[in-house]
């Protein structure tokens, strides 16, 4: 008799077993569709000669908050942070240097450029608006997605191409290097777990 309610005992406990894990998976695998991407780029941009500063605290934005829902605003799709001028963080799929530039009162295509602050360049026979993405000369990059690692240089002026040249090799190509770091701030990426993530939403904690 004691065997058979041993075995009894030990047959509940092994079905509450495999209903606790099936129900971990699912939550596991539910969870990380949610997960946004997380990777980085680099840009610069000069108007007549002169780097243009991105550093201040009006072009940075708080990275996006840990959610299960994966809702996010523009702001929190891609920016800057942390007072880094020239890093971008893109935490969404499809986002394009058009949705970055707004987010920091940019706008821009293939013959005027908008500097959010009432000034506007437009070309002319002495100054042309130059597109550089990872060393290629483009047209206009305004609704291209961005890529991990891409650098991006927007130039406005009358320079040459060789001092176009000397220009984007002053973009930084650091991204790769936060590609491989740890975001605290990151709800996903290539280096956050997102079972960490999923686990803090379990038992109520978010970063």
């Amino acid at each position: 008799m004691k065997t058979a309610a041993y075995k009894k005992i030990l047959c509940s406990l092994g079905v509450l077993l495999f209903v606790g894990i099936s129900f971990l998976v699912w939550y596991v695998y539910s969870g990380l569709q949610f997960i946004s991407p997380h990777f980085h780029a680099n840009f610069a941009m000069y108007v007549d000669g002169k780097r243009i500063d991105f550093s201040g605290d009006r072009f940075m934005e708080d990275v996006a908050g840990c959610s299960l829902t994966g809702e996010m605003f523009p702001e929190d799709r891609v920016h800057l942070h942390e007072n880094n001028p020239d890093t971008i963080h893109v935490h969404d799929e499809w986002v394009s240097w058009g949705h970055f530039f707004s987010n920091i009162w940019i706008v821009f295509d293939s013959q005027f450029l908008s500097a959010g602050n009432g000034q506007v360049f437009e070309e002319t026979q002495d100054k042309e608006i130059t597109y550089i993405l990872n060393g290629e000369k483009v047209r206009n990059p305004f609704n291209d997605p961005i890529r991990s690692e891409d650098r991006l240089l927007v130039s406005y002026g009358a320079e040459s191409r060789d001092e176009i040249d000397v220009q984007y090799e002053s973009v930084s190509s650091n991204a790769g290097e936060f590609n491989g770091k740890y975001d605290p701030g990151s709800c996903g990426g290539n280096n956050e777990s997102g079972l960490i993530v999923l686990i803090q939403e379990l038992f109520g904690h978010k970063h």
